[in-house]
């Protein structure tokens, strides 16, 4: 059988795939709301044809040499999708993530109301690993404390999504946190070390802001709601301080460097454990949130949300997501349509200069995530196009997936066509344009990390090639 000779894509050739995936995320994510993964399955398809009929590429090449090797790389942060669902499911019904919110509603002060606000919806979606639950949750509650209060609506809702966002980055059981340093391949553990140089200063100075609003706030905050939660929780959980091991254990072992699998895998039975001695759940009930989350039925519909989650089948979009998405760059990589595009930005406007490469990154999630609304592209159109430019300088990965979740997870809520636009607004009552001046964290955190790129702090060189290798598992 006679080979057909491969072409060197022309910067024409090379950018179709990327027009193409513009022209159909924003008007398939970011107009009809369409799935992604699906979006991004036609947006391959159409990479697949155009490298066999002009480029003179083969299905099984593209296959074996770009889509494989690809998607190898990426089964550590699949394995790790997939175990988080498991864990989520086992710390709820062994009482470890609600004790964490039961604990956190008691610090709530008339003149701290803001910071409490704030910190506590931060607890919750590091624990949780969701910004979306803890808004329905907490956040849902804290308005009402706030309209108590008389402190205005969209600066209690903007501290509400700064908090809830903060964990969202940081949590090692959050889809985004997960992707992005998939998508960097680096590990999750040092992702969220990276993370916390512009995440915890863009917070830090939310909270300062977010205390000066407060010195004049005026009354008396009405714990009706606040102690609804906390009865429901009590009643519904034998609370103990023990229900505390499991992240205490996970959060030592990733301080100890060991793998985030096993890492995972030892939290997930200690909170197993817990459910069956602390909560006597039964071993059918355990197994049951572990694989579709949590079936609790309390008198609170707040409470219920927050319960009901987390299990294996709640990652399968975020799977599929990542699965599509290194079809698509296995084939722009292979056929070298992406190296002919980052060569020509490497020219006109990088130009080897560490503080325009995060600029260039940054960007590139912003415009993506204003465009789509969609947190996951936002984490892996940049994620994937400037790795070799990271690399090529001799930047630690972690410092890439920082870039990426700085400017694409954060900036979705603020978007008010995305879905986490329209989800916070819906839930707080507040319109996304109003509350947004008040998310300081959410956009904070990107004009750090161009601070940090143009003056050099927190951008680390690699030292050591098996550090980069290593992966996220």
């Amino acid at each position: 059988m006679k080979i057909k000779e491969k072409k060197e894509p022309s910067l024409g050739i090379a950018l179709l795939p990327i027009i193409f995936a513009i022209v159909l995320l924003v008007w398939g994510v970011g107009i009809l709301k369409a799935n992604a993964a699906i979006m991004l399955l036609i947006i391959s398809m159409f990479v697949t044809l155009l490298s066999i009929y002009s480029l003179g590429y083969t299905w099984d090449e593209l296959m074996a040499k770009g889509i494989r090797p690809t998607i190898d790389r990426a089964m550590g942060a699949i394995l790790i999708l997939i175990m988080v669902g498991p864990l989520v499911g086992a710390w709820l019904v062994s009482g470890t993530i609600p004790y964490f919110i039961y604990l956190g509603l008691h610090i709530l002060t008339p003149k701290t109301f803001l910071v409490s606000a704030a910190v506590l919806c931060a607890i919750s979606s590091v624990m949780t690993g969701t910004s979306w639950g803890s808004a329905a949750t907490l956040g849902v509650a804290l308005m009402g404390v706030a309209y108590g209060l008389g402190v205005p609506l969209p600066v209690a809702a903007g501290a509400v999504v700064a908090g809830c966002y903060f964990g969202d980055k940081i949590s090692p059981i959050s889809d985004t946190t997960i992707l992005a340093a998939a998508t960097a391949e680096t590990d999750l553990f040092d992702h969220i070390k990276s993370m916390l140089w512009t995440t915890l200063p863009a917070f830090l100075i939310s909270l300062v802001v977010y205390q000066i609003f407060s010195f004049k706030v005026v009354g008396s905050i009405d714990y009706g709601r606040i102690n609804e939660l906390l009865e429901g929780i009590a009643t519904t959980f034998t609370l103990n301080p023990i229900l505390l091991l499991p992240p205490i254990v996970v959060f030592f072992l990733s301080y100890k460097k060991i793998p985030s699998i096993p890492t995972l895998w030892i939290g997930t039975v200690i909170a197993m454990v817990l459910a069956w001695t602390m909560q006597g759940a039964g071993f059918s009930d355990v197994i049951s949130a572990m694989y579709k989350g949590g079936s609790f039925d309390t008198s609170i519909p707040e409470l219920n949300n927050l319960l009901n989650r987390g299990g294996i089948t709640s990652m399968v979009s975020a799977i599929a997501t990542v699965f599509m998405a290194y079809i698509f760059a296995g084939e722009m990589e292979y056929t070298g349509m992406l190296e002919k595009i980052l060569n020509s930005l490497k020219k006109a406007f990088i130009k080897g200069k560490v503080g325009n490469l995060i600029l260039s990154t940054s960007l590139t999630g912003i415009i993506t995530g204003v465009v789509t609304g969609n947190s996951y592209l936002s984490i892996i159109v940049p994620g994937r196009i400037y790795q070799p430019v990271f690399n090529e300088l001799g930047i630690k990965r972690s410092v890439l997936s920082r870039t990426t979740e700085d400017s694409g997870t954060v900036i979705v809520p603020l978007v008010p066509w995305s879905a986490a636009g329209v989800y916070m607004a819906a839930t707080l009552g507040v319109s996304t344009l109003s509350y947004l001046p008040w998310a300081i964290m959410c956009y904070l955190g990107f004009i750090i990390a161009w601070i940090y790129g143009y003056t050099g702090k927190a951008v680390w060189k690699v030292k050591d090639s098996k550090e980069e290798s290593a992966g996220t598992a």
